[in-house]
């Protein structure tokens, strides 16, 4: 389990900071702006992949227990981003 997530967070990391890198070079092109926020939403949703990685390798595992408490903090996150997109 650990294995997997730390895997999907370093792709995301890396991926985040690749995006915002282009970003950062295409600056100058009305583009570049929007570059950057996909890496800024990148960097801001690896917390989130990293959740739905280990709840997936849970429920292959038939854990229940932590499979409820993984099932309500995907939850929690699903609502707050919600919330923030009607904001």
């Amino acid at each position: 389990m650990n294995a997997a997530t730390s895997l999907a967070l370093r792709i995301c990391l890396f991926s985040g900071i690749i995006v915002l890198a282009l970003g950062l070079v295409l600056s100058d092109q009305d583009y570049g702006r929007d570059i950057l926020w996909v890496g800024i939403l990148i960097l801001v949703i690896s917390p989130f992949v990293g959740v739905l990685t280990t709840y997936v390798y849970l429920i292959s595992e038939k854990d229940w227990k932590w499979v409820k408490v993984a099932s309500v903090l995907i939850a929690v996150i699903a609502v707050s981003i919600v919330m923030s997109i009607l904001k």
